[in-house]
């Protein structure tokens, strides 16, 4: 049997015990990881438990081991993947960012390409065509439609419903229950509030929220 390996979570947080548990899902269809434990920025955290895991190291970590070391960031924020990502892609270049598919989603796959460092999670549910780029995070209970879009390091939280033909783009955050009606299109760094009813499309750097969305409107202090 070939030698499970390495794998690491950016993050300690309630979304990295998720991951924690998808990557045990994994292991119980094909053991595959040896899930070391947590990362987290504060050193002062070293030890704190998370789950049945625990914080391994800081940032500092990956000074003394990243060869042939798989890591996922379990970060809900688009923009902080991002940044978590490239700070490590430029200084560990042999860090790899496999993506992680709960088990039952992985048959339904076949007509969906991606990237790489995408998190699958149980109940996603794809049809065909599809294009998935990297660093994107599908929470539980999703149904992606015909001819759907993402872009990169987008989160889409719990129960969200997306239509055929809907182009999502790099960084935006999709809202638990929001449903995205067909061939609209969500811009860059976008935000769709949960429960949301998208019917237009909706501009970059905009949260919409409501049915039907509508930007939110912001006070003025």
């Amino acid at each position: 049997m070939a030698s499970l390996k390495d794998i690491v979570i950016v993050g300690a947080g309630g979304h990295a015990k998720e991951i924690a548990y998808l990557i045990e899902a994994i292991n119980l269809e094909k053991p595959t990881w040896n899930l070391l434990g947590m990362i987290e920025r504060d050193a002062q955290n070293i030890g704190k438990p998370c789950g049945k895991y625990s914080v391994i190291g800081d940032d500092t970590f990956f000074q003394k081991r990243y060869a042939n070391l798989n890591v996922v960031v379990a970060i809900g924020q688009p923009q902080r993947v991002k940044q978590i990502y490239t700070s490590l892609q430029n200084e560990y270049p042999e860090l790899l960012f496999p993506n992680l598919i709960f088990p039952t989603v992985q048959p339904g796959l076949r007509e969906v390409a991606m990237g790489i460092g995408n998190i699958i999670c149980e109940g996603n549910i794809f049809t065909t065509d599809i294009q998935l780029g990297s660093f994107n995070c599908l929470n539980r209970g999703n149904n992606i439609s015909h001819d759907v879009k993402i872009g990169d390091f987008v989160t889409i939280n719990p129960g969200v419903n997306i239509s055929g033909g809907v182009v999502i783009e790099s960084e935006c955050l999709i809202g638990t229950g929001a449903t995205i009606l067909q061939y609209l299109t969500i811009g860059r760094g976008a935000v769709v509030g949960a429960g949301a009813v998208v019917t237009k499309n909706v501009s970059p750097s905009t949260t919409v929220i409501g049915v039907p969305a509508q930007p939110l409107k912001r006070k003025i202090v």
